[in-house]
C-alpha cells in the first residue's frame, strides 16, 4: 500500500543510524521529509542524496532539548508546508555505564534528550494534528523498555518514561483520528554502539534499514487501523553485549 497523497514528515535525530535510514525510505516512497539533527552538515549531505522527483528530503537544525529550538523548527515548517501529518521521534542519546557511575550530567543529558525532548517535539506538532484531525507519531523507543540491559540505567528509565507519557497521549488524542506508536526495536547496528561491540556483534544485529521500512508500511496503514506497538528484534533473540 502506497501513500495516496505526499505527506509532511519530520523525523528528529535523522543524521545518522535509524533516523538517516528513516529518512531515505520516507522520501523515497515519496513523502516530504524534514529531517532534523543538533549540527546541519551531515543532514545536507543527506538530503541532497536521497531527494528525488518522487518525494524531498529538506535539513532543518533542532535541538530536541531545547524549547526555543523545537518551537522554532515546528513554526518554519508550518511556514513552509502548511501542515504536519508524521512525527517520528528518533532522537536520542545513552551512556554505557553502571548506574553507581553514571554522573548527573549524563543522567540529565539522556533524561532531557530522549524524554524532555519527545514531550517538547509532540507538543509542539499536536495542535496543528488536532486542528486537522489527523497525525501519526511514531516514538522510537527500545526493548529495554522490556527486559533488563546492564550498563543502561538512565537510558531504559528515559525510554520507560516516554512509553508511560505516550501510552497515556494515546488514549487521549484516539478520538481525534491522531495515532500514536511506540516502537521497541532490539539491537540495531547503529553508532550508538562502541566501534568494538558493532565489529563483535553487529552481523547478529537489525539493521536501519529494515527497520525503517518496517515502519513506513506501518505508517501507511488505513485510518481505520490503529498499531498501538510494534517489536523488532534479530532473529537471534537478545543480544547482552560486553
Amino acid at each position: 500500500m502506497e501513500t495516496k497523497k505526499p505527506r509532511v514528515t519530520w523525523i528528529t535525530g535523522a543524521s545518522t543510524g535509524i533516523g538517516r535510514a528513516l529518512a531515505e525510505v520516507f522520501t523515497s516512497h515519496g513523502d516530504t521529509v524534514i529531517a532534523s539533527a543538533r549540527t546541519e552538515s551531515k543532514l545536507n549531505e543527506l538530503c541532497r542524496r536521497i531527494s528525488t522527483a518522487h518525494g524531498t528530503c529538506e535539513a532543518m537544525k533542532c535541538d530536541v532539548q531545547n524549547e526555543a529550538s523545537v518551537f522554532e523548527a515546528v513554526k518554519n515548517i508550518l511556514v513552509l508546508h502548511g501542515h504536519i501529518d508524521v512525527l517520528i521521534n528518533n532522537a536520542g542519546v545513552t551512556y554505557f555505564k553502571d548506574f553507581i557511575d553514571t554522573s548527573i550530567e549524563e543522567f540529565d543529558h539522556v533524561i532531557n534528550t530522549n524524554l524532555r525532548g519527545t514531550f517538547l517535539t509532540t507538543k509542539a506538532v499536536l495542535p496543528t494534528m488536532l486542528q486537522n484531525q489527523n497525525g501519526l507519531v511514531l516514538n522510537i523507543l527500545s526493548y529495554v523498555v522490556k527486559e533488563v540491559y546492564a550498563k543502561s540505567a538512565a537510558y531504559s528509565s528515559s525510554k520507560a518514561g516516554i512509553e508511560a507519557m505516550m501510552n497515556v497521549l494515546r488514549s487521549e488524542v484516539r478520538r481525534h483520528s491522531i495515532n500514536i506508536v511506540n516502537v521497541y526495536p532490539g539491537a540495531v547496528s547503529t553508532p550508538i554502539w562502541r566501534q568494538n561491540q558493532l565489529e563483535k556483534y553487529g552481523n547478529q544485529m537489525l539493521t536501519p534499514e529494515h527497520v525503517a521500512e518496517m515502519l513506513y508500511q506501518v505508517s501507511i496503514q488505513p485510518p481505520s487501523l490503529m498499531v498501538e506497538e510494534i517489536v523488532l528484534r534479530p532473529q537471534g533473540g537478545d543480544l547482552q553485549l560486553s
